[in-house]
């Protein structure tokens, strides 16, 4: 690293601690990203394959209750005429009870169809309805209708399609029949499933129904179908429904429908290179498995990391590049004007930089040489006779408020003095003016915390409860006052002018309340008596005061207002024209003069956004 100049430190500290860093954030963002999204197509996924489960149920629980239809059919027997017990109807067709022995096999097979008909009618993606039942001569009856097929050809491709023969009689619980084709029908074969349902006679005594029949409703296979077509899939997954022997209900492949897939979906939920979701159903017996090829579904991730690694790579080789042919152009002026920075830093603005290009480097040159000028121009003739004009302003504010507060409070003493001959007060009088001493003795600009502000002011009106007997109540609500800054000693000449103006002249006793609060980034204390007040004309005099030159507002005695003119100036003065002194008075109601600051609180303080500080 020695031999290598800035500019090339600079590109391999851009690779080190810039480009590397960003491919390693590339690589956790790549990977975070595939994390995030598995949850997010997990939890969606969960959360479709949850709809397909109730949606499917609820569609099972209509064919369901469709599948009971028989216990209520009332159509009447033999001669139409209905009967009480309808729950019966249906069991007299099959055994042919109430029927002419030489019109019975028509009357029957006439019911039977009017029974399949309507049932078929209740729901439009039923296919066609069977009714199959074992007699006790050994007969087997069947019943069979659709709208869609009118020639059934087929006895024995049926029964083998439902496994009749395997059928359990005594399941009194709807059957799911795997989808298979209507291939017992002439013409072409369409994909069903099929609902079945055995029959029993109520008329037992409980516990003892003896079987009957059972039906057989044939469903669209669309009717399931519509079911996932109302769900957002992505289009490239493998969608399986399969019952509990692992025989596939439905799927978006339709070559495997009906076969088993119990081996096949083992081997995919192994397979980390699939995405599998999966939800079980209890109530038919029925899961849902949504799959999908883990490249498919993070490829547009993976591509996105390819390329972010692709622009890093080709950012660095042409930061290398870069580094050899601009570093004698850029990092030999760059030196040179660091080196003649370093020497207006010292105080030395009389150097310029010779430009020798008309590029960036000599327009940087050249603003170099401006600001260098500008800045000696401006600390010689502005800056410094500013900060010269301030302090001597403060100064002077400063020397007129010391001398009248003193004044003040050693009148007060004196005055307590020649009245009180056993002279108990006035040790602790001297001791409160020597803690207001102490305190104002330093730089004016200091700022102190509003609640020594308020400290000072209690003790003024201490020495000035002495004099007068107590006829001075004090309040005061400001809520943090500790974390509030302000300026030193503004407060005790506003609580002076409210006794001497406002509250003395009414020959009585009075009260004086301060009251801190804050308004949105302003300050603003009030001193507020409740004295003789004021008419418009002397407030129109104060006003007039504050915004003149004048220390107070002269009478054939003395000053007036000099601490009310030097709080002004002083606010004004470090703060802005913007802040100062506010007065509002009501003759024989009191007078509120308003202090407004710049909101400020000590920075180990509360957070200065929090208004309750001072309960505003």
């Amino acid at each position: 690293m020695k031999h290598f100049n800035l500019y090339h430190k600079f590109a391999l500290t851009m690779i080190l601690l810039g480009l590397l860093p960003m491919l390693l954030l590339a690589t956790f963002i790549a990977n975070k990203m595939i994390r995030d999204y598995s949850r997010a197509l997990s939890a969606q996924y969960d959360q479709a394959s949850e709809y397909v489960l109730s949606s499917m149920e609820s569609v099972f629980d209509n064919y369901n209750t469709i599948s009971k239809m028989p216990y209520f059919y009332n159509m009447g027997v033999g001669n139409g005429a209905d009967s009480y017990l309808s729950f019966d109807h249906f069991r007299k067709i099959l055994t042919g009870e109430e029927y002419e022995a030489e019109s019975m096999e028509t009357d029957r097979q006439r019911d039977m169809q009017g029974f399949l008909q309507y049932l078929q009618s209740v729901d439009n993606y039923i296919n066609s309805v069977h009714v199959l039942a074992d007699q006790e001569n050994g007969q087997r009856l069947s019943f069979h209708y659709s709208v869609y097929n009118t020639f059934f050809s087929n006895e024995g491709k049926f029964e083998e399609l439902v496994s009749y023969e395997g059928l359990d009689r005594e399941n009194k619980n709807l059957i799911l029949i795997p989808p298979h084709t209507t291939a017992y029908y002439y013409g072409e074969p369409e994909q069903v499933f099929t609902i079945a349902r055995n029959y029993f006679d109520l008329r037992g005594s409980v516990g003892h129904t003896p079987y009957v029949a059972t039906i057989f409703i044939d469903v669209d296979l669309k009717r399931i179908e519509k079911i996932f077509q109302s769900v957002d899939f992505v289009s490239n997954e493998q969608i399986y429904v399969v019952d509990e022997d692992g025989k596939c209900f439905y799927s978006n492949d339709e070559e495997v429908i009906g076969s088993n897939l119990t081996q096949k979906l083992q081997e995919i939920q192994k397979d980390k290179n699939w995405f599998v979701v999966s939800s079980d159903g209890k109530k038919y017996g029925l899961s849902v498995y949504i799959c999908m090829d883990a490249g498919v579904a993070f490829s547009n991730i993976r591509n996105m990391q390819r390329l972010m690694y692709g622009c890093i790579f080709l950012s660095i080789l042409l930061l290398f590049a870069g580094s050899f042919y601009f570093s004698d152009r850029l990092t030999k002026p760059m030196q040179r004007l660091v080196n003649q920075m370093k020497k207006v830093g010292k105080g030395n603005f009389d150097i310029e930089i010779p430009v020798q290009s008309s590029d960036e480097i000599g327009t940087l040159a050249e603003s170099f040489n401006e600001m260098s000028r500008e800045l000696k121009k401006y600390i010689d003739q502005s800056y410094l006779a500013q900060i010269r004009q301030n302090e001597a302003e403060l100064t002077a504010l400063k020397s007129q408020i010391y001398p009248h507060f003193l004044y003040n409070t050693l009148e007060i003493i004196r005055m307590t003095a020649l009245e009180d001959e056993e002279k108990s007060k006035v040790p602790e009088m001297i001791e409160a003016l020597s803690q207001q001493i102490h305190y104002i003795i330093g730089p004016m600009q200091d700022l102190v915390p509003l609640e020594q502000e308020i400290d000072i002011v209690r003790k003024y009106v201490y020495l000035l409860n002495c004099r007068i007997s107590g006829k001075v109540k004090l309040m005061v609500n400001a809520q943090g006052a500790s974390m509030i800054q302000v300026p030193k000693l503004i407060l005790q000449p506003l609580v002076e002018n409210a006794y001497v103006h406002g509250i003395k002249p009414k020959q009585g006793s009075g009260s004086i309340m301060i009251e801190a609060h804050r308004k949105e980034d302003t300050l603003e204390i009030s001193v507020m008596d409740n004295g003789v007040g004021m008419d418009q004309d002397s407030i129109d005099k104060i006003l007039q005061l504050l915004q003149g030159d004048a220390p107070g507002i002269k009478n054939q005695y003395n000053w007036q207002s000099i601490g009310l003119k030097n709080v002004h100036d002083r606010i004004r003065y470090l703060y802005g024209e913007e802040y100062g002194i506010q007065i509002t008075s009501t003759v024989g109601v009191g007078t509120m003069i308003s202090v407004i600051l710049p909101w400020n609180t000590e920075e180990k303080g509360e957070n200065p956004d929090d208004k309750d500080d001072i309960g505003g």
